[in-house]
């Protein structure tokens, strides 16, 4: 794998205000990945958030999680099952079903359940979109934090704090390798220079990566702090 850091480097030189976090989705039960994305926390010494899929949680998986200071629990739809209208991309809430509420609760109790005090009540909507109908709902079922892609529009809404991922280095659209890392950089930097508030968030998806995307994460998550940025711990940041 061949990338030019540069010019992430000089974008951290420029800025030395960098807060940046990692997300990582659909986590269900102990694998062998689970455990090389574990190890990478260590080695880097920084919180992975694992969007955890309530429906399919694994007593095991909280177990494991509820024992490591590197793996932070957060609630990852219900079933991540899509629900989209016809002709519309992939999503499992954000086409408005009147079951949908009750799914969301549900995802939150048995997450509590499973996790108890060391999960995060932050709700990560499978393909990171939802309606903005369920969004106004998800307070009073006792979420505080809502994470999806992309420049938030705002810090809050509706009671919940946003802190996004705006960095994936899966080519989703092609081989689901890694995508060119001249872009993926330039998706940083980008970020870095736009003057936001908002930490720079990593996401990545353990189940699915490739040596190559491992790699990148590594390289990513290091380079980030050799750079100033500090890891970011959404524990202490929700409302």
């Amino acid at each position: 794998m061949q990338a030019d850091w540069t010019p992430l480097r000089r974008a951290l030189r420029d800025r030395q205000d960098v807060r940046f976090w990692w997300r990582d989705d659909d986590a269900v039960a102990p694998t062998p990945e689970l455990e090389r994305l574990e190890a990478i926390a260590r080695a880097v010494d920084m919180p992975v958030h694992i969007a955890v899929i309530p429906a399919g949680a694994t007593p095991q998986l909280a177990e494991i999680s509820t024992t490591s200071p590197y793996l932070v629990p957060l609630v990852h739809g219900w079933s991540h099952v899509d629900r989209s209208a016809p002709e519309a991309k992939k999503s499992e809430f954000e086409r408005d079903r009147p079951e949908a509420p009750a799914e969301t609760a549900r995802g939150f109790a048995r997450m509590r359940d499973l996790f108890g005090p060391a999960l995060v009540p932050m709700f990560v909507p499978p393909w990171n979109r939802i309606s903005a109908r369920l969004v106004a709902q998800l307070a009073a079922q006792g979420y505080r934090g809502l994470s999806t892609f992309g420049t938030r529009a705002a810090q809050t809404t509706h009671g919940l704090t946003v802190i996004n991922t705006h960095v994936d280095p899966i080519f989703w659209r092609g081989n689901r390798g890694l995508s060119d890392t001249g872009w993926i950089i330039d998706t940083a930097v980008r970020h870095l220079r736009s003057g936001s508030s908002e930490p720079l968030g990593l996401l990545t998806h353990h189940l699915v990566h490739t040596p190559e995307v491992w790699t990148f994460t590594s390289r990513f998550l290091t380079e980030m702090q050799d750079g100033g940025a500090q890891p970011f711990d959404i524990r202490g940041a929700l409302i």
